[in-house]
């Protein structure tokens, strides 16, 4: 959406094209382009984009240029967001996406490190000019940092905090998969929840293992939305009779007397 990003992307192709670098530019079609929550629903997009090509091309590995600046705005963003452990856990270094596996090499360096190292090598690198749009929280919140006298050893702390919250999000994951493996059970592409016992789980953990189920079923890269999760929550929790319900790229129906089963929308 920025006007410069076309000229950006033609000198880009001009330098790799020097360098004798295959290249290729994917392009989000106009009428993509959202009007609401654009910072978000944009990155979707592209992550999307990016995903279906390697896909297409046995691409396995997607590297992304996070840097610790990165991994500080993203925490501040979550944590004023009210965020528990998952939101405020650090970004991960080789994550799943699906198919394809995306690698953050860079969490570690600072933006200025990396600046330093461009410059000693004599490459160019482009500015976003939109960095200075404070319309967007994580440009608010990327100007405090940088206004603090001691940004990058700051961006370094909430780093180091975002990592120990990590390691705490993944004991609890363990700990809950393990207390629950007898009441959700996946099987392939579906997945069998004992209801009477659901029930009965702290409503925060049934939360958090239904937004699991629903994304590796429906084949998704990010959870649902809080309050439309809880709506479906509700609906596999309430007494009446379980009527067939599609949600979020599933499909979900009475499977017996105990049961339901999600399965992918067809």
């Amino acid at each position: 959406m920025r006007e410069s990003s076309s000229d950006e992307a033609e000198l880009l192709g001009k330098i790799l094209a020097k360098k004798k670098i295959f290249h290729q530019i994917l392009t989000i079609p106009r009428k993509k382009i959202p009007e609401k929550n654009i910072e978000a629903k944009l990155r979707e997009l592209r992550y999307d984009l990016l995903k279906k090509f390697c896909v297409k091309n046995k691409i396995e590995f997607l590297f992304l240029g996070h840097h610790a600046g990165d991994v500080a705005e993203n925490f501040l963003i979550r944590l004023f967001r009210g965020s528990g452990l998952d939101g405020l856990s650090t970004m991960g270094e080789v994550v799943n996406f699906n198919e394809i596996k995306l690698v953050r090499p860079l969490l570690d360096f600072e933006k200025e490190d990396l600046k330093k190292f461009l410059r000693a090598k004599k490459v160019k690198w482009f500015e976003d000019e939109t960095n200075s749009d404070e319309k967007f929280l994580r440009n608010k919140i990327r100007n405090f940092l940088e206004t603090l006298p001691e940004t990058n050893l700051i961006q370094k702390r909430i780093k180091n905090a975002s990592d120990e919250i990590a390691k705490m999000r993944d004991f609890f994951d363990e700990v809950m998969w393990r207390e629950t493996k007898e009441i959700v059970v996946f099987e392939d592409e579906r997945v069998l929840i004992n209801r009477k016992k659901f029930r009965e789980l702290d409503e925060k953990i049934a939360l958090k293992i239904l937004a699991f189920a629903l994304m590796k079923i429906g084949k998704k890269n990010y959870k649902p939305r809080r309050e439309k999760l809880e709506r479906f929550y509700e609906y596999l929790v309430a007494d009446d009779a379980l009527k067939l319900r599609n949600f979020y790229g599933c499909t979900a129906k009475k499977f017996d007397a105990e049961s339901v089963i999600i399965f992918p929308q067809t």
